[in-house]
């Protein structure tokens, strides 16, 4: 079921990076949040519905919420900012047009080139301009109409700048003594609190829990702020989760929507040296990958009162090119792979949730 979050004010959600007052003056934000700050929120909202923290300590909801050792059968897919319709991090192998201020987006071309020279085993791809622009990076969205259009190889794709969705509004504060209340010196510190514009929320698919109710608060993010969460329709983008493609050249892409954990950094586990391995039945070569810089991901156990251990994730937006070593069908490869959290450590957080789109050379 999906769930919309409408936040009553206001947003903070921090980085890895450590923060201490009186050591660093300045926290970062990031947004949208980590998928396990949505998991966790969404987690103790349905704690209190459906018993109390001492419930869950004592294993009374362990079969769908789980215990503070082990997880339930409660898993997410998102979140996703959504304004109309829903909005994806922008593929990494689309850029813009450097200089320019309008919002059209190009896309990078998959080539073999004959030399080459790089640590890659055989059959070496890379990823080139082939156009005469000169093409940077960008920071942004699309829409799920225009994630369609990527996915299936079309063009004509443009950007939602995130200047359109939210605004970052800088906090001072100060710490206080807990016996006078009175300010500490050198404590001054600054945040940068996110928020959303008018008609933007955040949207999220719970699964694994029966009974949800309709809607409530959660409490989400630093600073105690809260928002309100209330069931919408199942189709909000029903067009890239049904996308229907096939693959003529027996390569396909995967792009991840949300940063994903594997256990060796940026590579999953079920590659081996020579760029090849076997996910699920299908036989693959892993052939260019673009990625951006690693992501940390840790957090705050509620239940045991402790941080929790630090990941380095690859970031939302990354994409990953592979050509099919066996007979695999276009169809068995999107049930595999497409609409599915393939990260390897915490899928059911929301991490890794990934789509197949069509390569173009």
């Amino acid at each position: 079921m999906w769930y919309k979050i409408i936040p009553n004010d206001t947003l903070f959600f921090r980085d890895g990076k450590p923060f201490s007052m009186g050591m660093e003056t300045w926290a970062s934000s990031i947004f949208p949040p980590n998928p396990s700050t949505l998991y966790g929120a969404i987690r103790t909202w349905l704690i209190f519905e459906k018993g109390n923290l001492k419930a869950f300590k004592e294993g009374k909801l362990k079969e769908e919420l789980g215990t503070p050792d082990e997880k339930g059968t409660l898993k997410i897919k998102g979140p996703f900012l959504f304004k109309k319709e829903a909005l994806f991090p922008v593929p990494k192998d689309l850029l813009k047009e450097k200089g320019k201020t309008d919002n059209e987006l190009f896309r990078l071309n998959l080539v073999k080139p004959e030399i080459f020279i790089s640590d890659y085993p055989e059959n070496k791809h890379i990823l080139v301009n082939k156009s005469n622009r000169k093409l940077e990076e960008v920071e942004g969205f699309i829409t799920s109409i225009y994630l369609e259009d990527y996915l299936s190889g079309k063009d004509k794709l443009r950007l939602t700048k995130k200047e359109e969705i939210y605004i970052e509004e800088p906090k001072i504060g100060i710490a206080r003594e807990k016996i006078t209340k009175t300010t500490k010196e050198g404590y001054l510190y600054q945040i940068s609190m996110i928020r959303l514009k008018e008609d933007v929320s955040m949207v999220v698919k719970i699964e694994g829990v029966k009974d949800i109710p309709e809607s409530g608060i959660i409490q989400l993010g630093g600073d105690g702020r809260t928002a309100k969460i209330e069931k919408i329709e199942d189709n909000i983008f029903q067009n890239v989760e049904n996308i229907n493609l096939k693959f003529e050249n027996k390569k396909f892409k995967i792009y991840l929507a949300t940063h994903a954990i594997f256990e060796n950094g940026y590579l999953p586990k079920w590659i081996n040296k020579d760029w090849e391995g076997e996910y699920n039945g299908i036989k693959l070569r892993l052939i260019c990958c673009v990625i951006g810089r690693y992501r940390l991901i840790g957090g705050w156990d509620l239940a045991k009162n402790e941080p929790k251990g630090m990941h380095r994730a690859v970031p939302a937006g990354s994409v990953y090119y592979f050509e099919i070593l066996d007979n695999s069908s276009a169809e068995s490869i999107k049930n595999v792979f497409h609409f599915k959290n393939i990260s390897e450590i915490n899928p059911e957080e929301g991490y890794g949730l990934s789509f197949i789109g069509k390569i173009k050379e």
